[in-house]
């Protein structure tokens, strides 16, 4: 019998499984879109035709059950565009953000502990 063996999770920061609404500012222009995840460092974030690697963006955060967007400078880390889109890989790409105000990071710390 074979023992599963879990891998060790590197992230420093909790993620929440969360599917928050999202706006992306890029070069090409605006996506609307949402959260798979999200961290204090990143998020993953579904969409069909996500950007390429290394590309800056900026986003705004709309948290669920509040009047408060965030707006976040970020930059793409990683893609997923091959496969089936659905809820085990959903196609989209992995962004860290890059700015995020003291106050903001607080706020969204506070709304990720409470969808964790």
């Amino acid at each position: 019998m074979h023992e599963m063996v879990i891998p060790e999770e590197r992230r420093k920061h909790p993620r929440a499984k969360a599917k928050w609404s999202v706006t992306l500012e890029t070069s090409q222009g605006v996506i609307i879109t949402e959260t798979h995840d999200i961290s204090l460092a990143g998020a993953f974030i579904r969409c069909l035709d996500p950007l390429m690697p290394d590309e800056a963006f900026k986003m705004v955060i709309n948290i669920p059950r509040s009047e408060r967007r965030l707006l976040v400078d970020s930059e793409v880390v990683w893609v997923n565009v091959h496969g089936p889109d659905h809820s085990l890989t959903p196609r989209g790409m992995g962004v860290q953000f890059t700015q995020l105000a003291g106050s903001d990071r607080q706020f969204l710390n506070r709304m990720i502990l409470n969808n964790i």
